[in-house]
């Protein structure tokens, strides 16, 4: 069990326990030890991962009030959507908790096929007691929300009858802000990139770029740094 906690503490890969140099470094230390293969592995993960579910569910239903569920959606490079669910919430003892709940893939990324994977995970749980959930400020999630609000006020479980359960990310909503105020200023930072991309494209361009710094006696902390300031100067 405990080669199976240091595969998830430092997220090795299960091929890791067919390398043969850890082989011959865990026979070294042990030589009657016998090397787990990667199926054995995986099983034995597993285990573990029912085992702690199995706690968490015990003192969630034991020391947990109300949860706020963070949710979030992506798309993976390989063109698979997932979803993760994390819950937070204050113990009896006034100690704030956070705990990853699901992660798994998804068909979509439409609110109401969010909101019933959400419902899922919810039961599988048995969780019940939910305060806020936290989307991303998309309008699909507020039809994602109607449907959980729906469901939830069935289980008889939600405060104010939901009216304050939908929390909007404000990471997301300030990322939005970002994207909008850079259009402003694109056609400056499209010609920093072009410059920056001109200089790097080879070390005589680089070196001269070096010596133009130095000529002007432009100070500055690092490389980054002096690169960002007489680009931005020359792009005006």
């Amino acid at each position: 069990m405990k080669s199976v906690k240091m595969f998830v503490k430092s997220e090795l890969p299960f091929r890791f326990v067919e390398d043969e140099d850890f082989c011959d470094f865990v026979r070294s230390l042990q030589p009657w030890f016998e090397v787990p293969s990667r199926t054995t592995l995986s099983r034995e993960m597993w285990e573990l991962y029912e085992e702690e579910k199995a706690k968490l569910k015990i003192f969630l239903s034991k020391q947990c009030g109300r949860v706020c569920l963070p949710t979030g959606t992506w798309t993976s490079i390989q063109n698979l959507n997932y979803m993760s669910l994390t819950t937070h919430f204050i113990d009896e003892d006034w100690k704030l908790h956070k705990n990853i709940l699901n992660f798994s893939k998804t068909t979509g990324h439409s609110g109401e096929l969010i909101a019933k994977h959400l419902e899922a995970c919810l039961n599988n749980w048995e969780l019940k007691r939910v305060l806020t959930v936290t989307m991303d400020n998309a309008t699909t999630n507020d039809v994602g929300v109607q449907y959980l609000i729906r469901r939830m006020l069935s289980w008889n479980c939600l405060i104010l009858k939901g009216e304050y359960v939908h929390m909007r990310c404000c990471t997301h909503i300030l990322s939005l802000i970002v994207k909008d105020g850079l259009k402003e200023i694109r056609d400056s930072i499209s010609k920093i990139q072009n410059a920056v991309k001109y200089v790097k494209s080879s070390p005589a361009r680089f070196a001269r770029f070096k010596a133009c710094v130095e000529q002007e006696g432009i100070s500055y902390k690092g490389l980054e740094v002096q690169r960002c300031l007489c680009l931005a100067r020359y792009a005006r």
